[in-house]
């Protein structure tokens, strides 16, 4: 954050929109600038006070000496923000347990001592797989507000793994499924992609896992 205005500042030269003209060309750019902050600004999502805001940027550009020092300045910035995000991160831990809270009552869902939650779809046949197991599956990821963000079935390819090197929920959840069962998994944070961003995925987010067992191949099986 200490290089804020100085990003800010590379950020509208970088970019690539036209800005309607104004009266003159320092009008125009003074609008790029500030169109830029504000857009790197709301995205962040910060509880800002405008007003503040705003007159901090007019006191910096007309020569006035600051409220803060340099050094207030960062520690206001770096605990505010930690502050937000450990905010955000709470109401993120209880939404996804009231989530889990309310699911566990609905009829078939089983939890497991984890706390993993599922539903049986199909049952399968024959032998459970072990971790060590190859196995093909074809499944569907699902955050609980209902986002799709991974399909075997929309790429056309069950997928070949091994429950080794999956996250915790597959790992206790498919070796309760027999072949040619499918099952529904609702997976909480813990057992999945934990408190971190995992790409399209947000933090802290129950996973819905509808998950077919299509074969299993033991890692022994050629050596029968």
């Amino acid at each position: 954050m200490k290089y804020i205005l100085g990003i800010f500042f590379c950020l509208s030269l970088c970019s690539t929109s036209q800005a309607q003209a104004l009266s003159t060309a320092n009008d125009s750019l003074s609008y790029a600038l500030g169109q830029d902050l504000g857009s790197y600004l709301k995205k962040m999502e910060l509880p800002l006070n405008k007003t503040q805001l705003l007159q901090a940027i007019a006191d910096v550009l007309d020569g006035k000496d600051p409220r803060y020092t340099d050094e207030q300045r960062e520690r206001i910035i770096r605990t505010g923000l930690e502050k937000i995000e450990n905010e955000k991160n709470a109401e993120l831990k209880k939404n996804a347990q009231v989530f889990l809270d309310n699911n566990k009552t609905k009829p078939g869902i089983k939890v497991t001592e984890e706390g993993l939650q599922y539903e049986v779809i199909k049952e399968g046949a024959g032998l459970h797989p072990t971790l060590s197991d190859s196995l093909t599956v074809h499944y569907i990821g699902k955050i609980a507000t209902g986002e799709t963000f991974d399909s075997s079935y929309d790429r056309g390819e069950p997928l070949e793994i091994t429950l080794n090197s999956m996250i915790e929920g597959w790992k206790i959840g498919i070796p309760l499924m027999k072949k040619g069962a499918k099952y529904r998994f609702f997976i909480p944070y813990n057992l999945g992609y934990g408190e971190r961003r995992s790409g399209p995925i947000p933090p802290f987010s129950t996973l819905i896992f509808d998950v077919e067992l299509l074969d299993i191949k033991s890692v022994n099986e050629d050596e029968i």
